[in-house]
């Protein structure tokens, strides 16, 4: 009974306040005539049969949501819709009738409304959700529903085995079903077909590592494939260093997290999580932990002192050749490297749409700290197909090198497509 007594403490307050508002006119000394009367007798048949109607309607509903056939969401909808026709059906058959105050009829009003109130929810109405026991799990889709779902997108792919698309949102619905195996089956097949894809080697390396238990093994080799394709794959460095961690190979795993850690600005939490499991394999393997600020560049770089700073500008455009393979909406990068390589010192974003354009990294805040610049560094843009960051086979790119920091005037030609 705890259960429902808020609901029915709630719902006693709402009858009693629109009792409020019918019951005074009631009791009142009289009504005045309305402008005309019509067949109540007639009204009262066509109330009834909308009402059977309606109720019908409703039953049926609750039996299609009850048997699966329709979603959560189409119930409420449907229901929602079925309650409004209904009253739009009273409004238009409804007349001003002639009445009469008399108390006998408030009486009876004050005593069936309720009742009747709580009838009509008995019927059309679900008191077992009031009860959260009875309704745990009932919200979306249960478990079965989705294994079922996602066994028909399996059978449906094997008579389309080149629907990339298909192999993916296949592999990743098993992994939400945590069914490795299926997932790392289907993110093979997907890998047949994007074999160049560094992203979909990740999820494969990642779904096998799930599937055993450990990084090293199958998983590692699956991971060899990904730097090879992209020896900066974030997630591919984390995998790699993690077969290096369990293989008790501490310093290539702290070589591997610490590639990705100069990519990540020192502020972030995830820099912070990421410097603690480098410190944690360079205890193991008896390093020195890392110092808490990035380091400086390297001696051996030349610090440009002659200028105020990264001020590198000038034109980037597309090559007349690959127009055709520009969209409105791809992303662009343009990076600056250190003329050694490394991870990026700044970097610029725009649309495809707005090439050919104007750029100057003026004012950029610097993704490594505010430590010397080198002498000498490498402006590289890139189109981005995928709208991510790292490359893919399929991306547009261009690049000049040899530059000052403070060059401007820098024509920067987007002229190649990645293999």
């Amino acid at each position: 009974m705890s259960v429902y007594l808020p609901f029915v403490v709630l719902a006693g307050l709402l009858v009693a306040a629109a009792l409020l508002l019918v019951l005074p006119p009631l009791f009142g000394a009289g009504l005045q005539r309305r402008r005309r009367a019509i067949d109540v007798s007639a009204d009262a048949g066509q109330a009834a049969t909308a009402l059977t109607v309606l109720r019908e309607q409703l039953a049926d509903l609750d039996a299609d949501h009850a048997a699966g056939r329709i979603d959560a969401d189409t119930y409420a909808r449907s229901r929602d819709e079925l309650e409004r026709r209904a009253l739009d059906e009273g409004e238009a058959a409804s007349e001003r009738v002639e009445a009469h105050p008399a108390r006998s009829w408030a009486v009876a009003v004050a005593v069936s409304v309720p009742l009747l109130a709580l009838g009509i929810y008995l019927v059309l109405g679900n008191p077992d959700g009031l009860d959260p026991q009875k309704v745990a799990g009932q919200q979306g889709f249960s478990r079965e529903q989705v294994a079922e779902m996602v066994g028909g997108l399996a059978d449906r792919l094997e008579k389309e085995p080149d629907n990339a698309e298909g192999w993916m949102m296949l592999a990743r619905s098993y992994l939400v079903l945590e069914d490795f195996p299926k997932a790392a089956a289907a993110y093979e097949r997907l890998s047949a077909l994007r074999p160049d894809d560094a992203d979909i080697l990740a999820d494969w390396a990642d779904a096998v590592a799930a599937q055993h238990g450990s990084v090293s093994g199958p998983a590692e080799l699956i991971v060899a494939k990904v730097l090879a394709v992209d020896p900066e794959h974030v997630k591919g460095l984390l995998l790699a260093g993690s077969a290096a961690f369990e293989r008790k190979d501490y310093a290539a795993a702290s070589a591997q997290w610490e590639r990705i850690l100069v990519r990540i600005p020192p502020q972030e939490e995830a820099a912070s999580a990421l410097r603690a499991g480098i410190n944690e394999a360079r205890a193991k393997g008896g390093l020195p932990p890392l110092a808490e600020a990035p380091a400086a560049p390297p001696m051996s770089q030349a610090v440009a002192a002659a200028d105020g700073g990264l001020t590198l500008s000038g034109r980037l455009e597309l090559a007349p050749a690959l127009r055709e393979r520009l969209g409105a909406d791809d992303t662009v990068f343009v990076f600056v490297r250190g003329g050694a390589g490394g991870p990026p010192l700044a970097a610029l974003r725009f649309k495809g749409s707005e090439l050919p354009r104007e750029f100057s990294f003026d004012g950029v805040p610097r993704m490594g700290g505010d430590g010397p610049l080198p002498s000498q560094v490498t402006l590289a843009a890139r189109v981005s197909k995928s709208g991510e960051v790292n490359a893919r086979a399929g991306d547009l790119e261009g690049r000049v090198d040899g530059l000052a920091p403070g060059a401007n005037g820098v024509a920067l030609v987007i002229d190649k497509v990645r293999e």
